[in-house]
Parts: structure tokens; C-alpha cells; sequence
């Protein structure tokens, strides 16, 4: 996975697949010592942020008019039964208020849909779960999902 081939760049930490790749980040930084301000820290965090979106983008593509990547969607936070058009899978998923993050880093198999969005965002605050907002390589798709929350 690209969480997997992030992690092997730091010789000596054991990165636990199993667990969730975001408290797998800061378990790195405690290993690493990069404690406050570190510029090597900021280096690691932009290119973990890399490895997010090549990560979404492996597991649900690049295409915002491919309705099989909606359906991906859609089974991940329990829509059933799948929607029959792209325009119905768009609207039911966008009426979700789902963690972007969550939706590639589920070792469960199914993400979490909030109430509201500030339901969302406080959770988001708490988990320290945020997606990067801007990143070269991010598809229609994810354009597509990213919602301005705080």
C-alpha cells in the first residue's frame, strides 16, 4: 500500500498495518523525536499526506463521472442498495457527512455517516483526522468529496 511504502522510508520503525495510518503518523514522530516545529517532521507530513491521496485514489479512482467508484462508496458507508444512476449515487453520498480519511483508513470495513456537519468536523478535531485540502494528486473524484469543515 502507499501507507506501507511511506512507512519503509524510516529505517528502524515498525509500522503496524493493522492499526489506523493516522495514530501510525505520530507513533513515527515519537520514534523519530520530532517533537513541535521540526522541518524533517513537516518533510514526513507532506509526503504522508501524499500517500493519503494516492491511497484514495487507488482504492476508489480518479473519476468523478465513474459510477463504479460512487458504488464504492456507497457499500463503505452502507448505502443499499446501490444507486442505479451517477447522478443518484453522487446525491445520496454527498447527503453523508463522512470523514475522507475514514473512507481509506477503515481496517473495519465500513465508515462511520454523522448527523451534521458539525458533528463531523468536532470529530474530525478530536481524531485529528484531516484530509489535505489541496494536493497535486488528487483526482476529480476527491475534488468532488472535499468539503470545507472548519
Amino acid at each position: 500500500t502507499n501507507f506501507s511504502a511511506f512507512f519503509a522510508n524510516y529505517a528502524g520503525f515498525d509500522y503496524n498495518p493493522e492499526n489506523s495510518a493516522i495514530p501510525e503518523f505520530y507513533r513515527l514522530c515519537r520514534f523519530m523525536g520530532w517533537g513541535g516545529y521540526n522541518p524533517d517532521r513537516e518533510e514526513a507530513r507532506e509526503a504522508f499526506k501524499d500517500a493519503l491521496v494516492k491511497e484514495f485514489n487507488d482504492i476508489y479512482g480518479t473519476d468523478e463521472n465513474d459510477i463504479n467508484s460512487w458504488h464504492k462508496i456507497c457499500v463503505v458507508v452502507g448505502l443499499d442498495p446501490l444507486p442505479d444512476t451517477l447522478k443518484e449515487a453522487r446525491d445520496k453520498v454527498l447527503t453523508r457527512y463522512i470523514n475522507l480519511i475514514d473512507l481509506v483508513d477503515n481496517p473495519a470495513g465500513r465508515v462511520h455517516s454523522f448527523g451534521s456537519v458539525e458533528e463531523l468536523r468536532q470529530y474530525t478535531i478530536v481524531t485529528k483526522k484531516f484530509f489535505p485540502k489541496e494536493n497535486a494528486y488528487a483526482g476529480g473524484l476527491l475534488k468532488y468529496l472535499l468539503r470545507e469543515i472548519l
